[in-house]
């Protein structure tokens, strides 16, 4: 029960974000990317992330609810964040840790961390069945 209410939990992040990037894209950008006055191609990049993390965050939804067979929607709502924050590791070993405290602890906690969170949450989701 407590693997389900976290994974929606979880679930609920990555589709808040994703509206919030529809909803708001230069908001979004400046706050996380750092974009003055994003241009065209850049809302449409923007636009784009934002669908996966809706998907995501609706797979971990679905995989919060009760039933043994929902458990697969947890890992396929799992693995954008996932691989998301496996790209923000690559960066990290390759270019160093974010200078400004503020990004590194953004990507550290709202990509990375929660991510893995993400998988573990399914993985924990697939073996305790259908509690």
């Amino acid at each position: 029960m407590v693997v389900r209410i976290f994974l929606a939990l979880v679930g609920a992040f990555h589709l808040a974000n994703g509206l919030a990037m529809l909803a708001f894209p230069g908001a979004w950008a400046a706050a996380v990317v750092h974009f003055g006055a994003p241009d065209h191609l850049h809302f449409h990049f923007i636009a784009d992330i934002a669908m996966a993390f809706l998907v995501s965050g609706a797979g971990m939804l679905l995989g919060a609810r009760k039933g043994s067979a929902n458990a697969g929607w947890a890992a396929c709502g799992a693995a954008w964040p996932a691989l998301h924050a496996l790209l923000h590791l690559k960066e990290w070993m390759l270019g160093g840790v974010p200078a400004a405290t503020r990004d590194a602890v953004s990507e550290g906690i709202g990509v990375i961390l929660i991510g893995a969170l993400g998988v573990l949450l399914a993985w924990f989701r697939y073996r305790e069945g259908d509690a």
